[in-house]
């Protein structure tokens, strides 16, 4: 009998239902992308892919920080930015980077993935062993066809406290 924990492609969360944009869209339109995702479903990336629908990267919370960060002395300081404006992508420093394209911002994917059919505790050895946090997962056609993170494997985490040892 099949543990519904048994494998990767059992915990991870499909490429269907995960935020994704293409290469070619500009970072104002990823970050308004990413702020509804964060909404709706609690994820804090997106996944840029390329015209045949390949993960090329990620864009993280992170890297939208870094980016805006960047541009905080030009516009005054971080206090100088106030997030009570709605029209805070058209605010002076920022103008200079909502038209530029995502693909300047992301994380490229590193040559690191697992396998649907993975037990999911090579997911936890490949994001320790490489040190990252979003994993694409491959069906046996390697086609990408989920992302696997840490959240995600806390249920195997916990399934492995609760076994009994004898």
């Amino acid at each position: 009998m099949q543990n519904r924990m048994d494998t990767v492609g059992d915990l991870m969360i499909p490429l269907t239902d995960y935020t994704t944009i293409r290469k070619n869209a500009t970072f104002e339109e990823a970050v308004n992308l990413m702020h509804i995702s964060a909404k709706e479903k609690g994820y804090r990336w997106v996944l840029v892919l390329d015209d045949s629908g390949k993960i090329i990267g990620i864009l993280t919370l992170r890297a939208v920080y870094e980016a805006l960060g960047t541009l905080a002395p030009r516009a005054g300081g971080w206090l100088g930015i106030s997030f009570n404006r709605p029209d805070l992508f058209f605010w002076e420093g920022l103008k200079l980077i909502k038209d530029t394209p995502v693909t300047k911002f992301i994380r490229p994917v590193v040559e690191s993935y697992v396998m649907d059919s993975d037990p999911p505790s090579r997911a936890v050895e490949v994001i320790l062993k490489r040190r990252i946090t979003i994993v694409p997962v491959l069906d046996k056609n390697l086609k990408v066809v989920g992302v696997i993170r840490p959240v995600d494997l806390l249920p195997f985490i916990k399934m492995l406290f609760e076994t009994q040892l004898s």
